[in-house]
């Protein structure tokens, strides 16, 4: 099997894609629980591909370097010769296997992926195993071609005495008294229906306003070329949530938007030599974020 294919599955499991590039990337979005064939599955991820995605952000070349102590450019290289050699088995075979994610194959529109039927699990779904659910059919309670009769029950006759009449004529007194009592009414149907919107979500209305990522992120500051990634996310809301979580050591990490994500940086290197020091120091400091990844960019 290919090296960079073994990096693909352990890398969807902490990310949201992977980008081989040349060839494509594998995208992978979160799935809830869900019936299928009979059986109720746990949330997982459903992994997908789009051959758009050919850009290379670093994350599998710093994955392969770090696994093979290389650096970055022997990284590069060796992913550049296993991409022609996966093209080319496409073109000969029209059909390449990917370990436990699925097949690519070649077609007159270009490539497309066949994803396994087990997705990728997930940690919050640790332990989590598919139950046999079935569907309940309704059963009808009428017999077809039989329709049915109902009887009607004669109820007695019950004739007015003297004490029902008295009773009548003191229902109605009560009656016409209370409508002469004054009531003052009051508009409770409005406060009644505010107090029925939970405050959660009226929070998350208000701290949530619509806003671009050119109008929350000041790109405009210079940076270094080399940045130290401990966090990548689709969202600015998971990114500034990411940031409030981190450590009061690592407070001063900052966002860079670049191909539509929303990246944490840790720190910033001028060259790859330093960012990659850098890069162990963190990995090393911080266990949990040990698959920290260095990103060339410089907007």
């Amino acid at each position: 099997m290919l090296q960079i294919v073994q990096h693909i599955e352990p890398l969807l499991r902490n990310h949201d894609f992977v980008v081989i590039p040349s060839l494509g990337g594998f995208v992978a979005s979160l799935q809830p629980s869900h019936w299928q064939n009979g059986m109720l599955c746990p949330p997982s991820k459903m992994v997908g591909f789009n051959p758009t995605l050919t850009y290379n952000d670093g994350l599998l070349a710093q994955a392969i370097a770090q696994q093979n102590g290389c650096t970055l450019e022997d990284a590069n290289a060796l992913i550049e010769k296993e991409v022609k050699v996966m093209h080319q088995q496409l073109r000969v075979w029209k059909h390449l296997s990917l370990g436990n994610l699925g097949s690519l194959y070649q077609t007159e529109n270009g490539i497309d992926f066949e994803p396994y039927a087990n997705s990728l699990p997930i940690s919050s779904s640790y332990g989590l195993t598919s139950v046999y659910f079935p569907v309940l059919t309704q059963t009808s309670a009428v017999t077809k071609g039989v329709t049915p009769t109902t009887v009607p029950i004669k109820q007695p006759l019950v004739l007015p005495t003297r004490r029902s009449s008295h009773f009548a004529v003191a229902c109605v007194a009560i009656i016409l008294l209370l409508l002469m009592i004054p009531v003052k009414i009051t508009n409770q149907r409005q406060e009644s229906m505010a107090m029925i919107v939970p405050t959660t979500v009226v929070e998350e209305v208000i701290a949530q306003p619509e806003t671009t990522p050119e109008t929350t992120i000041n790109q405009a500051e210079p940076c270094t070329p080399f940045h130290v990634v401990i966090g990548s996310f689709n969202t600015q809301a998971k990114a500034m949530k990411f940031i409030e979580e981190l450590p009061s050591s690592l407070a001063h990490s900052k966002i860079i938007y670049s191909e539509k994500r929303f990246r944490i940086i840790a720190a910033s290197y001028p060259t790859e030599e330093l960012g990659n020091a850098g890069m162990e120091e963190i990995a090393q400091a911080y266990p949990a974020y040990k698959d920290a990844w260095l990103l060339h960019y410089n907007p």
